[in-house]
């Protein structure tokens, strides 16, 4: 299934995740050779394998999470169900979940337990809020909105209107953030022959995400000045209307962005301007100045601005939706657009791996895996005969699916 030149060729691990946080770091881990096996409940499987939108009943979202790992569905509640993961444990690395508080244990999957079996097991999980507290100690239920509100990722534009939500999913940085865990993990394992359990969650994240702004906001009451890139971030709009698009603009790396940006943009030097040439007047001002700019903006398309800014030294970018950007030549070149093929469903795009192991590089090589496609392979190679598997399919305690959705990438 893997090249033996792959990263992690050899790294096996028993995936219990589900939805967003959690799939979206063991696809990247199976993109570089590990062998990911998707546990999932007969019947049904991951939750997200029923939310759309679908393309002749492929799930979108499960297709963009869960390439290269092979599914096996099994009824973890039932005794010969657990006792088939028990035998997984004892040939795997790392065992990921991003269940609720408590619900591994109640399974027997708890840490300690599967430690006894394997002491070399990277136990790895990411739950809604840490792994102690009142949120943690009441097992309350986490999502991504809830840890962007409490982390502080709701924001006011309009104050006569309630908070939106701002910033990235906390579940697609939190699955990279338990992905980094677990490479750690198992390097310290390689010195030390012992593995060991793995937690983040969304709450603390999102919070971290704050990295570059929160010590200012958290510290704001001693602060003596206000000057240089985050003065001019705090007075430039980040964004403009042209002919045909929109711009973003970074007004960073300069002493004087308003300066950079309003020569280049063909108008006098704005922080000349009596109205304009201190920092406090351009934050009372504001509104008048990006007025000026906006107006100049609209005079020319997106494509001419961004020749004619560059070539002065302002940084600016084309502001793309998401269809836009997946036509970028840019990300093209960084391979973060593959095709794949599904039996049935046929061809699709689908988002790459953002990070490039040159030596070992990342292989798309199989689509999302139908429910249970791999029950009997895996149960075969953990020295199930053939009759012992038709057994607990016919007591429902596992469930088969034939291949139906190999494909490669393009």
């Amino acid at each position: 299934m893997n090249s033996p030149h792959s990263a992690l060729t050899g790294i096996r691990v028993l995936d219990f995740t589900h939805v967003y946080q959690g799939p979206v770091g063991t696809q990247i881990l199976a993109d570089y050779g590990a062998d990911v096996i998707k546990i999932e409940r007969p019947g049904s499987g991951d939750w997200s394998r029923r939310w759309g939108p679908f393309v002749h009943g492929v799930s979108l979202p499960f297709a963009g999470l869960n390439r290269n790992k092979r599914s096996v569905a099994i009824d973890v509640k039932s005794p010969l169900g657990r006792r088939a993961v028990y035998d997984l444990v004892q040939k795997a690395d790392v065992i990921v979940h991003n269940f609720r508080a408590g619900v591994m244990e109640k399974l027997g999957f708890g840490y300690e337990e599967l430690a006894k079996i394997n002491r070399r097991l990277v136990y790895a999980w990411s739950g809604g809020w840490g792994d102690q507290g009142p949120s943690a100690d009441r097992a309350r239920g986490g999502h991504d909105l809830m840890a962007r509100a409490e982390a502080g990722w709701f924001v006011q534009p309009d104050p006569s209107k309630p908070p939106i939500p701002a910033g990235i999913s906390a579940d697609y940085a939190a699955g990279l953030m338990l992905m980094q865990g677990i490479l750690m993990a198992l390097l310290a394992r390689a010195r030390t022959g012992e593995g060991q359990r793995v937690t983040t969650d969304l709450l603390s994240v999102a919070f971290h995400a704050h990295s570059w702004e929160g010590p200012a906001e958290m510290n704001a009451a001693r602060i003596t000045e206000v000057s240089g890139v985050i003065a001019n971030e705090s007075i430039i709009d980040k964004s403009f209307a042209t002919r045909d698009g929109y711009i973003e603009i970074s007004p960073v790396f300069s002493d004087n962005s308003l300066k950079d940006i309003s020569l280049a943009l063909g108008l006098d030097d704005l922080s000349q301007r009596p109205r304009f040439c201190t920092h406090a007047l351009q934050a009372e001002n504001r509104p008048e100045l990006n007025a000026l700019l906006a107006a100049r903006f609209r005079d020319k398309t997106t494509a001419e601005w961004l020749v004619e800014l560059e070539a002065k030294g302002v940084l600016c970018a084309r502001i793309n939706t998401i269809v836009e950007a997946a036509e970028d030549p840019q990300l093209k070149a960084n391979a973060m657009v593959v095709e794949m093929e599904h039996a049935t469903a046929g061809s699709f795009r689908l988002l790459g791996t953002p990070v490039r192991l040159h030596g070992t590089p990342p292989c798309p090589r199989i689509f999302a895996a139908e429910l249970g496609e791999h029950t009997r392979e895996v149960l075969l190679e953990l020295g199930y005969t053939a009759d012992m598997v038709t057994d607990l399919e016919k007591r429902g305690v596992v469930h088969t699916a034939p291949a139906a959705a190999a494909g490669a990438a393009t």
